[in-house]
This record gives C-alpha cells, sequence and structure tokens, in this order.
C-alpha cells in the first residue's frame, strides 16, 4: 500500500488533492475500495469538513424552517379569525354602499321636482290655471250662475294669484339664474 505523491498527480488530480488532503495519504488500494464500498465511501464523506459543514448548514437551515413552520402555524388562528373579520366587514360595507346608494337614488328623484326646469313647468301650469279658473268665474258671472259680491270677492283673489305666478314667470324669464341653472 503506498500513498499516492503530488509530484505525479494530474491537473484533475491536483485539484482533487487540494479539496480532499486526506486523499493524498490513500493508498490506491483504499482508494479504489473508497470507489467501490458504498459503506466505505459514506463513511469517509462524513469525515470531509466541507460536508460536515455543509450538514450542519443542512440542519441549521431545517431547524429554522420547523422553526418558522411552527411560528405560522400558531398563528393560523388569528389570521383564520381575522380574514373572517375582514369577510364580514366586507359585507358590512357592501350593504352600507348599498343602502347608500339607495338613499342617493331617493334623494335624486326628490331632488328632481325642485329642480329649475320642473319648478318652471309647475310655476308656469299653475300661472295657466288661475288664468283659467279666473275666466271660468267671468263666465260663470256673466252666465248669471254667480252673484256680483261672490264674483268680486273670488275672482279678486284668483286674479291676484294669477299676476303674482306671472310676475315671478316673467322674472325668472328674465333673470333665469335665479332657480339656478335650468
Amino acid at each position: 500500500m503506498t500513498p499516492i505523491h503530488a509530484n505525479s498527480l494530474t491537473e484533475k488530480q491536483v485539484v482533487i488533492s487540494q479539496e480532499f488532503p486526506t486523499l493524498l495519504s490513500k493508498s490506491k488500494e483504499e482508494l479504489e475500495d473508497l470507489y467501490n464500498n458504498d459503506v466505505v465511501f459514506d463513511s469517509f464523506l462524513e469525515t470531509v469538513e466541507q460536508v460536515r459543514n455543509m450538514k450542519t448548514l443542512q440542519d441549521e437551515m431545517r431547524m429554522g424552517n420547523e422553526t418558522l413552520a411552527r411560528k405560522t402555524l400558531s398563528q393560523e388562528q388569528e389570521l383564520y379569525e381575522l380574514r373572517n373579520r375582514i369577510v364580514n366587514q366586507e359585507k358590512g360595507l357592501k350593504e352600507l354602499f348599498t343602502e347608500f346608494e339607495e338613499k342617493l337614488k331617493v334623494q335624486q328623484e326628490t331632488l328632481k321636482r325642485f329642480s329649475p326646469s320642473i319648478l318652471m313647468t309647475k310655476l308656469k301650469s299653475e300661472t295657466q290655471q288661475s288664468d283659467e279658473l279666473s275666466e271660468q268665474m267671468a263666465k260663470s258671472f256673466l252666465d248669471g250662475e254667480l252673484e256680483v259680491d261672490q264674483f268680486l270677492k273670488h275672482f279678486r283673489e284668483v286674479r291676484k294669484v294669477y299676476h303674482l305666478r306671472n310676475a315671478k314667470v316673467e322674472r325668472v324669464s328674465t333673470q333665469p339664474g335665479i332657480l339656478g341653472t335650468m
């Protein structure tokens, strides 16, 4: 059993001898035994410093992963509860948003009645109704269906309302911004 000497090594053997210096002290028979016998090879690997360092690093990483996994699992219930709270809050938010949209529609429908164009249309319609009512009263008076006192009392009131409404129509027509945008 003769050991391999450094001066008779090939380039590959030099690299191997630098990485695994213990191989230099092995005889050819020992090297063949390492090559052919898995048990001997595994035993040899256990003695190599780089392999031991790698195994130590793997063990440390495994323990770190286990610790992290335990920590994550210990927080699983809390995360589940938080997720449920978020789901419930999202449902509540959706319900509130739906309710808000419904109320907004009601508000918009209600406000439509007070839009400048609707108000102007109603004012013109009411003015026309007052004028028609006063015309009917005058016709009824001329047809003898109303007495003078009754006619004068009601006719003046109806014409007064007509003139007030008509004045408002004219004012809004000459000053369109008075009711807002139409």
